[in-house]
């Protein structure tokens, strides 16, 4: 399984506030819809998140740097 990081600004209608949590999944679409079951969309066919990133884009990102351990993992 691959990591997915999906991150959440200031919004209080976000499930945690200026973190991140990752999911566990082995694509991009498994992750989505893992994430999106336990955190359904606020808004019709809009993730609950601000982005989301594969560990490749995530790794080297100011992401990796800015932010520490993540709030919850989803397996």
């Amino acid at each position: 399984m691959k990591k997915w990081y999906f991150t959440f600004g200031s919004d209080p209608g976000f499930p945690y506030q200026n973190t991140y949590l990752i999911v566990m999944a082995d694509t991009k679409r498994e992750a989505i819809e893992k994430f999106r079951a336990k955190f359904p969309d606020r808004h019709e066919n809009t993730a609950n998140c601000a982005f989301w990133y594969s560990e490749e884009q995530w790794h080297g990102s100011r992401n990796e740097a800015f932010y520490d351990d993540p709030a919850e993992i989803i397996e």
